[in-house]
C-alpha cells in the first residue's frame, strides 16, 4: 500500500520508519557528541567542539579536523589518518540523516519499504527527491554507531598518550 504525502503519524504501516528515524537520530547525536569530545581532547580545551564556529559542515570535517590536529599537536598524532578516514566514511550517513531530519517526507511506499524525501535545497545536477529504503536508514544508523565507537577508541588512545 502506497501512502502519499502526509499520512497520519500514528499510521501503523509507518512504525518501522519512525523507529528507524529515531534510531538514526540517536546514532547521529552520539556521533556528534564524540566529535565534539575528540576536538576537546585534541585542543586541550573543554567544550571546544561545542562552539558554533567549530561546528563544521559534514563535507569539510575531514580536512578541518586534520588542520586542527596540525595546529594543536605540532608533533602530530599517530591516529590522525584513522580519524580523517573515519570522518570521510561518515559523510554519506550524515547526509542521509540530514535529509531525513530537514527534508520533507514526501511519499511512503510501505510495500517496498521506501520513503521519498524532498530536499529543501535545490542543487545543480541533483534531484530534490530521493528515495530511501528502510534498510538504507537502518544502515546509516548502524554505520554512525560503529564510527562513533571507532572515534571513541582513537580518542582513548590519544588521551592515554597525552596523560
Amino acid at each position: 500500500m502506497t501512502t502519499h504525502y502526509f499520512p497520519e503519524a500514528d499510521e501503523p504501516a509507518l512504525q518501522p520508519f519512525t523507529q528507524a528515524f529515531v534510531g538514526i537520530m540517536f546514532a547521529h547525536a552520539a556521533f556528534e557528541r564524540r566529535i565534539s569530545d575528540l576536538m576537546g581532547v585534541i585542543t586541550g580545551v573543554v567544550g571546544f567542539g561545542e562552539r558554533p564556529e567549530n561546528q563544521w559542515k559534514v563535507d569539510e570535517r575531514p580536512k578541518r579536523m586534520k588542520r586542527l590536529i596540525e595546529e594543536h599537536r605540532p608533533n602530530g598524532l599517530p591516529e590522525t589518518d584513522a580519524i580523517v578516514l573515519c570522518l570521510k566514511r561518515s559523510v554519506s550517513s550524515c547526509r542521509d540523516r540530514n535529509l531525513l531530519a530537514h527534508g520533507s517526507w514526501w511519499e511512503f511506499d510501505t510495500d517496498a519499504n521506501t520513503i521519498t524525501v524532498r530536499s529543501g535545497v535545490e542543487r545543480k545536477n541533483q534531484d530534490q527527491h530521493r528515495v530511501l529504503t528502510l534498510a538504507d536508514i537502518q544502515h546509516a544508523a548502524t554505520s554512525l554507531d560503529e564510527l562513533e565507537v571507532e572515534l571513541y577508541k582513537l580518542q582513548s588512545a590519544i588521551e592515554r598518550a597525552i596523560s
